[in-house]
């Protein structure tokens, strides 16, 4: 098993055209937020503390981007990158009530800014993070938290929710297979629920809790792989932007599709 020290998470935090860099005065450094995940944390939840404490923003995640590796003097090290956004503290205190934790503290950094792209690909030392920062596409006008509820069951029903809370869904749409789920994360986080097909949705961030065949998800191309939760980020007019992350703690890690 690979040591606690040689796995970290961080998240490119968005907001209104800008990217979030931090400025470390240990390292001397600017990076993106990030920090090491910790002994039963699931690696959404590290990414999700983490880029909290550095730059002292609430943030919910959107889905994984991708990871990066490097030589330390404890072995190779990964960097899980999730993609996150700035959110209002109404909702912020929803994610922390779903999680079970505390508010998390100020930001432990020297220097937190909010730039654009190319400004911060500028200031950021690695070459890594630029180049995380050079595909990224405009964020998305939905994203759809999915998890089928046949691979949830009551062992894992506490993680699952805990780790959908990163991702701080509007609103949680269920199938019936679904109900004892999704009322279960409903109590715990305060998320508003709806069964699928009554009504129309019209929250940005939506959980969806059902078979890929009840809500008619294969024409976005997802289909259950395993447990985890799947993050569709749909912008206009493209193909979504898929990525699996599991709910399990460390070690497990997200996937790309």
């Amino acid at each position: 098993m690979a040591s606690l020290r040689t796995r970290a998470a961080g998240v490119v935090i968005e907001e209104g055209g800008k990217v979030a860099v931090v400025h470390r005065s240990f390292y001397k450094d600017w990076s993106l937020p990030k920090g090491q995940i910790e002994a039963g944390e699931s690696v959404a939840h590290c990414a999700l503390r983490e880029a909290e404490e550095e730059t002292g923003k609430s943030i919910r995640l959107l889905g994984f981007l991708g990871s990066t590796s490097y030589a330390t003097r404890f072995g190779e090290k990964s960097v899980f990158y999730f993609r996150g956004e700035k959110i209002p503290g109404v909702l912020a205190s929803k994610v922390q009530k779903g999680l079970g934790t505390k508010r998390w503290k100020d930001s432990e950094t020297e220097e937190v800014k909010f730039a654009r792209k190319e400004e911060a690909a500028g200031l950021l030392t690695y070459r890594d993070d630029r180049n995380l920062l050079s595909g990224l596409p405009p964020l998305p006008a939905l994203a759809v938290f999915w998890a089928d509820p046949s691979f949830v069951g009551p062992s894992f029903r506490l993680s699952f929710s805990r780790t959908l809370s990163c991702f701080a869904p509007e609103r949680v749409i269920f199938s019936p297979s679904a109900l004892r789920l999704a009322s279960f994360y409903s109590k715990l986080s305060g998320a508003p629920l709806s069964p699928l097909g009554r009504g129309q949705v019209r929250e940005r961030r939506v959980a969806l809790l059902s078979s890929a065949k009840e809500a008619g998800l294969e024409k976005f191309g997802i289909f259950p792989k395993g447990p985890g939760i799947y993050c569709a980020q749909i912008g206009k007019g493209g193909a979504p932007s898929l990525s699996l992350v599991p709910f399990s703690p460390f070690p497990s890690l997200p996937q790309r599709l």
